[in-house]
């Protein structure tokens, strides 16, 4: 699971703030509008690539579809 927070939006980016399963140190993921991807910034506490390659994909999935939800949690099973 992992705990994603809206950071900052503008015309080139998007930040997300990122934390895996809601505790420890906090990463950084940014949408960069020209290249149409996602990159940490980053990484949180718990630096495993699951996490941060989860909260990747999902950043880019909203910035995609312009569905930008200001907090989310991000479950899977």
């Amino acid at each position: 699971m992992n705990k994603l927070k809206l950071k900052e939006y503008n015309e080139y980016q998007i930040v997300y703030l990122y934390q895996p399963e809601g505790k420890g140190e906090l990463g950084e993921i940014v949408y960069s509008f020209a290249d149409k991807e996602a990159k940490v910034l980053k990484l949180a506490g718990d630096s495993s690539s699951y996490y941060y390659n989860k909260a990747l994909s999902k950043v880019e999935e909203c910035a995609r579809g312009k569905a930008l939800p200001v907090d989310f949690v991000q479950a899977w099973v």
